[in-house]
C-alpha cells in the first residue's frame, strides 16, 4: 500500500477511526461472548434443576439424583443415556421450538446480535460518509473559488493549508493561478502599450497624411495638362486612401484587442440592417456587372451593435466583390434556430486556395496566389474581431473555382 495516502489528514483520520471501530467491535464481541456463556450456563443449570425436581417427584432418591449431576460421567453412561433418550424420541434432530430453554436462549441472543450488527453497520457506514461529506465540501468550495477566479476576482486562492494530496493539488492550482495572474497582467500591459503605440503613431500620421491629401488635391485641381503629373497624382490619391484606411483599421483593431470598446448592443431587425449594408455596394456591383441578392426573414431580430457589425459585414462583402469576376452573384442569407442566428455570405468567385484557408483571418496575410496587389490584408481580421466581440464566430468554406461561403454564427445566449 502506498503510504503517501496517509499524508492526508482526513484520510489518516478515517484510517484511525476504522482501527478504533474494529478494536471496539472486538471488545464488544468478547463481552458479548461472555454474556452468551453466562446465559448458557444459567440455562443449563435451570434445565438440570427441572430434571432433578422431576426425578425427585417420581420417587428417585435424593442422593442418587445429586450424584447424577455432580459425579464425573463415563463414556458408557453417556452411551446408555443416548440409547435411552433416542428410543424416547429425544435426539439432536429434535426441533428447537420444542425445547423451551433453547428457544428462549436463541430468541434472546438473536435479538441482541441483530441490534449489535445494525449498530456496528451504522458506525461503519457513518465514518466514510462523514469523510466524503467533508471532502465534498472542500471540493465544492474549491469549485466556487475557481469560478469566482474565472469571473474576474484574480486575487482569490484555494485553501491549501492542510496536508495531503488534495492540499498539494490546491497548491498547484494556486501556483497556476498566480502564474496566470502574472501573465494576464503582462498581457494587459502589453495590449495597453500596443494600443497606445498604435494610437500615437496613427495620430502622428494623421496630420502629415491630411497635408499630403490636401497637396495632392491642389495638384489635381491645377490641371497642368501634364499626363505624367496627372497619372502620379491619381496614384498618390489611391495610395493615400489606402494609408488612411489602414490607419483607421489599425486603430479599430487596437481598441478591440484591448477591450476599450463597449459595444452598444440592442435588438434590431436583421433584414433592415443587411439591406443597409448591401446598399453601400449596389453601385459598385452594378458597375462591375455583379449582383447581390438578400434572402432573409423580415421577422428575425438580433441583439448587436449596428455600427460595428456593419463594419464586419461590409468588409466581408467587399472581400467577395474583390474576388469575383463580372457576371458573378453574391447571396446574403440569414437564418434563425432556437439556439443561434446565422448570416451566410456566399459568392461564386475564384475561391480560396487550400493553402490559405486557415490563414485568411491573420493580420496582413497576403496569399501568394492572390492577384490583388492593393489589399492591405486586415479587413477579414477586423471582421473576425468584431464578430467575436459580439460573442459570435466566423468560419469559411471554399473550393477553388467554385466560390466561397462565410458563416457568421451568433448564439442567442451571448446576445442577451
Amino acid at each position: 500500500m502506498d503510504m503517501k495516502i496517509l499524508a492526508d489528514r482526513a484520510t489518516k483520520s478515517l484510517f484511525f477511526t476504522y482501527i478504533v471501530i474494529l478494536l471496539l467491535f472486538m471488545g464488544f464481541g468478547l463481552f458479548f461472548m461472555q454474556i452468551i456463556s453466562d446465559h448458557y450456563k444459567q440455562n443449563m443449570i435451570e434445565h438440570d434443576y427441572s430434571v432433578a425436581g422431576y426425578l425427585l417427584e417420581n420417587g428417585s432418591e435424593r442422593a442418587q439424583i445429586a450424584k447424577a449431576f455432580t459425579d464425573n460421567r463415563t463414556g458408557s453412561q453417556t452411551q446408555s443415556g443416548h440409547a435411552l433418550l433416542q428410543a424416547a424420541g429425544y435426539t439432536a434432530d429434535t426441533q428447537t421450538h420444542l425445547i423451551s430453554e433453547i428457544r428462549d436462549f436463541h430468541n434472546k441472543h438473536l435479538t441482541l446480535f441483530l441490534i449489535f450488527s445494525v449498530f456496528f453497520a451504522l458506525v461503519i457506514l457513518a465514518a466514510p460518509l462523514l469523510f466524503l461529506r467533508r471532502l465534498n465540501q472542500k471540493i465544492e468550495k474549491a469549485n466556487d473559488d475557481i469560478r469566482t477566479f474565472m469571473d474576474g476576482n484574480i486575487r482569490i486562492r484555494l485553501d491549501d493549508r492542510e496536508e495531503g494530496s488534495l492540499a498539494q493539488l490546491f497548491t498547484s492550482v494556486n501556483g497556476m493561478a498566480t502564474s496566470l495572474t502574472t501573465h494576464i497582467g503582462n498581457e494587459k500591459q502589453g495590449r495597453e502599450f500596443l494600443k497606445n503605440t498604435i494610437s500615437d503613431i496613427s495620430h502622428q500620421l494623421k496630420t502629415p497624411l491630411a497635408a499630403l491629401k490636401m497637396y495632392n488635391e491642389i495638384i489635381q485641381n491645377e490641371q497642368a495638362g501634364n499626363e505624367v503629373v496627372d497619372e502620379f497624382a491619381s496614384k498618390s490619391e489611391r495610395e493615400l486612401s489606402r494609408m488612411e484606411m489602414l490607419i483607421q483599421n489599425l486603430l479599430k483593431l487596437a481598441r478591440l484587442d484591448t477591450g476599450s470598446i463597449v459595444l452598444e448592443k440592442c435588438n434590431n431587425n436583421l433584414l433592415e440592417f443587411l439591406e443597409d449594408a448591401i446598399k453601400g455596394f449596389r453601385t459598385r456591383a452594378e458597375l462591375e456587372d455583379k449582383t447581390i441578392r438578400l434572402d432573409c426573414d423580415e421577422n428575425i431580430v438580433m441583439n448587436y451593435d449596428q455600427e460595428w457589425l456593419l463594419e464586419a459585414v461590409s468588409n466581408i462583402l467587399k472581400n467577395a466583390l474583390e474576388h469575383t469576376d463580372a457576371g458573378s452573384k453574391i447571396v446574403v442569407r440569414c437564418e434563425e434556430t432556437p439556439i443561434l442566428t446565422e448570416i451566410t455570405i456566399r459568392d461564386d468567385g475564384k475561391g480560396i486556395h487550400p493553402e490559405d484557408i486557415h490563414s485568411i483571418f491573420k493580420r496582413f496575410y497576403r496569399s501568394r496566389f492572390s492577384k490583388d496587389k492593393h489589399g492591405i490584408g486586415i479587413g477579414l481580421t477586423l471582421a473576425k474581431a468584431i464578430i467575436e466581440n459580439h460573442g459570435g464566430s466566423i468560419t469559411v468554406e471554399s473550393e477553388l473555382g467554385k466560390g466561397t461561403v462565410f458563416h457568421l454564427a451568433f448564439p442567442k445566449l451571448s446576445n442577451l
